[in-house]
């Protein structure tokens, strides 16, 4: 009896998870507090709560910076499921834009083992290569690239610096080797608590290219981080939202 409870659990991991990797780390936006002259940068450590349905993957979000290079990393795990997820993007940031470099995922679920991909920016050839357990490769203009899910987070958060609360971006699908335009607006203000402390959140909603809507709370007091992500549909229901901030600065 156990046994099939456990793998009916799996099963729907599996369900769960596929909508997961879509959708946390494009969710899980970067928590780099950078000011508009690119002069202060200051490295993060996050633990937070992710719930995808029924099921937890919990971890720790980190960010450090090396030179001219920004780093993100997420380790996430789900011990009785046996279910990690770990993540990695490099950028720069220049004139207000982000350049990403390079992102690496890997993902381990019940059945399905792990599955890995390497994703590589190419801005002299003007092409994005994506090799390891999913390959493809898909151009880009020198006006308009696409971010993955991670440093998309940092160019949101340096949008809303500089006070622009309506845009469009370009976001990679992982899965597909295609990119789409997704729109971000402001839509409300809410406070909200992490521990014992309140922060003043802005409000913003996603709509990607079938119209379908997530939100995002980026807090304000905090140089404009993210904080918490909600994506209440039927079929993909996901809740991101920082437990503690362990260091910031």
């Amino acid at each position: 009896l156990f046994r099939n409870l456990q793998m009916g659990l799996f099963i729907k991991m599996i369900k769960s998870m596929k909508y997961f990797k879509k959708n946390f780390l494009i969710l899980s936006l970067s928590f780099i507090a950078l000011e508009a002259s690119n002069s202060n940068i200051y490295e993060y450590e996050i633990r937070f709560s992710n719930k995808i349905g029924p099921f937890s993957l919990d971890g720790l979000k980190t960010f450090t910076k090396t030179g001219k290079t920004f780093t993100v990393v997420f380790e996430g795990e789900n011990k009785f499921l046996n279910a990690e997820i770990n993540q990695l993007s490099e950028f720069s940031f220049t004139n207000s834009k982000v350049f990403p470099r390079q992102y690496n995922q890997k993902v381990k679920m019940p059945i399905k083992g792990q599955q890995n991909q390497l994703i590589n920016f190419d801005f002299k050839n003007m092409q994005i290569i994506s090799s390891g357990d999913i390959n493809w490769v898909i151009d880009f203009s020198n006006n308009d690239w696409p971010l993955d899910p991670i440093s998309s987070g940092f160019q949101i958060r340096q949008n809303l610096k500089m006070g622009i609360e309506e845009f469009e971006m370009n976001l990679l699908k992982l899965d597909e080797g295609t990119f789409h335009k997704n729109s971000f607006k402001v839509v409300g203000k809410e406070i909200l608590k992490i521990k014992n402390t309140n922060y003043p959140c802005k409000i913003l909603e996603r709509s990607d290219e079938k119209g379908r809507k997530s939100f995002y709370y980026v807090a304000e007091t905090l140089d404009f981080i993210l904080i918490k992500v909600k994506d209440d549909r039927k079929e993909r229901k996901i809740s991101i939202e920082a437990e503690k901030i362990l260091s910031f600065g």
